[in-house]
Order: structure tokens, then C-alpha cells, then sequence
């Protein structure tokens, strides 16, 4: 299983959206090096997952390409607040092709997708929830928001959207960094407490009482409003301590990346090509 996570993160001049999650997959063993979140070719959205990957790798790759070879995604004509519907679309079309198909009803209630991007009808981000109904017998979408139970001025302030397990957990350890009370808005925190969690033994021990659902490093993308989409290099755990990871995969010493880094435990930010401003280019992304 998994965490995954997205939210609007708010600035003084503009919002963006950041997806983040954990690494862990599990089915014939475990193994903590998995893409969960993707970006979309349109550079405005991207899609995460819990569950099963029997289900949903398949079905994100169909929904990548669909992106991919559909003009009007491509050029973007067809909002952004259209794409959970069409993926809950090709996600019911996807299983009703099963030939022969195993009872798939615990891998459908366990499996579902937060899809976020930016709409230039609403003139907002969004994100949005795709869940199995099964009294309906498909996949549904629907507005994906903060608990109104845990924070009333995060849940009408700001988007956001939370699937996998240890649920309570990661909220208790949410409300460590921020006060849920007053908030109104969202920086990294949901970021923070998922490394914090990963780095817990009660969290991530497949031996312990919780199972380990969770585990391996945290990866991170970022969609900006200016319609463009960046995974982030992760320093796990530490920059100082650790080793540079991208979607999960600990990448090789030869590997000369120019995406932005993230130290996980500071969240100093590590800019590859930061020194080409020498030559007149200053700008950094946040």
C-alpha cells in the first residue's frame, strides 16, 4: 500500500501543486524503489496511486498515453478540470476488457488515484479523488479536500487530497508541524510529516504491528501555474547523511541530474544549474 499526497501550496504571488508520496510497493515481496506519482505530458497535471499495481500501473500508463496522442490535451484546449472524469472514463473501459478476469473486488476497493492540475476554466488548482464505488460497480471522481473534521479553515481555504493507509497516523503527525485550527494555508508540511513517518520503524517494519505499509524514500513533484511540471531529486534522509534518490530510485553516482534537489530533513533547496547565473541567468524556482 501506500501514501500519497497532494496539495496547493500557496506563495504570496501565486499557488502551485505538490504530489508527494513514499516508495514502497508489496505483492510477492517488497521492494522500496517504485514510482508512485507521475507527471502528465500536458505539464499542467500529474497522477498518483494507492493499491494494487496490478490495476493501476497499466492503467496510468493507458491514461499517460491517451494524454500524450489527444491534440487537445497536448495543446490544452481541454481543461484541466475535465482530466478526472476522463480518467475514471478509460479506468472503467480498462476493467470491463478483463477476459477471464480473477475476483479483482479487494484490489479495486484498495486501489485509487488523486489527479491534480491546474484549470484555466475554474482559474484555479484542483484535485480530485478516484475511488471504486462498488455499489455502482465503477470508478467515480470527486472533489478531493482537507478532513473538515480535522482543520474547518483548511478544508474551505485550500486543496488538498490524502490516499493510503495509516490515515490517523499521518494526520496526528501532521498536526505536529502545523495548527490545525488556525491554518489557512498549506507550505511543505504534508511533506515533513511523511519523511517524518519514514523514518519510524513502527511505520515502515513489514515485522511490526502495522505492517510496514510504508517505506523507502519520499519523492516529490511539483506542477507550477506557468504550465510546467518538475520531479524533484530527494536527499534521503539527509544530504549529509544520505543519497540522492528521484521517484524512489537511488540513482547512480554517474547519473549527472539537472532537476532541483531537495534535502529532506531542511528542505534547503540544491539547484544543479544554479551556477550558469554567472552568465546572466538568476532565476530559481521555489
Amino acid at each position: 500500500m501506500t501514501i500519497t499526497i497532494a496539495w496547493e501550496r500557496k506563495l504570496s504571488n501565486y499557488s502551485e501543486l505538490v504530489f508527494c508520496s513514499d516508495s514502497r510497493l508489496s505483492g510477492g515481496g517488497n521492494i522500496d524503489v517504485c514510482q508512485k506519482v507521475f507527471p502528465l505530458p500536458r505539464e499542467d497535471a500529474a497522477i498518483g496511486f494507492c493499491g494494487s499495481t496490478l490495476l493501476a500501473y497499466p492503467i496510468i500508463n493507458q491514461f499517460i498515453s491517451y494524454v500524450r496522442h489527444y491534440k487537445k490535451n497536448l495543446d490544452r484546449s481541454l481543461d484541466g478540470s475535465e482530466l478526472p472524469n476522463r480518467f475514471a472514463s478509460l479506468t472503467n473501459k480498462f476493467l470491463k476488457s478483463y477476459m477471464n478476469p480473477i475476483d479483482l473486488q479487494s484490489e479495486l476497493k484498495e486501489t485509487s488515484f488523486l489527479i491534480g492540475s491546474f484549470s484555466w476554466r475554474l482559474q484555479r488548482p484542483i484535485i480530485s479523488n478516484i475511488r471504486y464505488d462498488a455499489g455502482k460497480g465503477e470508478y467515480v471522481a470527486s472533489k478531493s479536500r482537507f478532513p473538515k473534521g480535522r482543520s474547518r479553515s483548511l478544508n474551505r481555504a485550500t486543496q488538498f487530497g490524502m490516499i493510503g493507509d495509516l490515515r490517523y497516523h499521518y494526520f496526528d503527525h501532521l498536526k505536529n508541524t502545523i495548527e490545525f485550527q488556525t491554518a489557512e494555508c498549506l507550505n511543505m508540511e504534508p511533506f515533513s510529516a511523511l519523511c517524518d513517518m519514514l523514518q519510524k520503524p513502527n511505520f515502515t517494519d513489514r515485522y511490526g504491528t502495522l505492517k510496514g505499509v510504508i517505506g523507502g524514500a519520499p519523492q516529490l513533484l511539483k506542477i507550477y501555474p506557468f504550465l510546467r511540471t518538475i520531479e524533484f531529486g530527494v536527499h534521503w534522509p539527509s544530504k549529509a547523511d544520505g543519497k540522492l534518490y528521484l521517484n524512489g530510485r537511488e540513482l547512480f553516482e554517474y547519473e549527472k541530474v539537472i532537476i532541483p534537489q531537495i534535502d529532506s530533513t531542511t528542505h534547503e533547496m540544491f539547484y544543479p544549474l544554479e551556477g550558469l547565473g554567472a552568465a546572466g541567468n538568476t532565476s530559481k524556482i521555489e
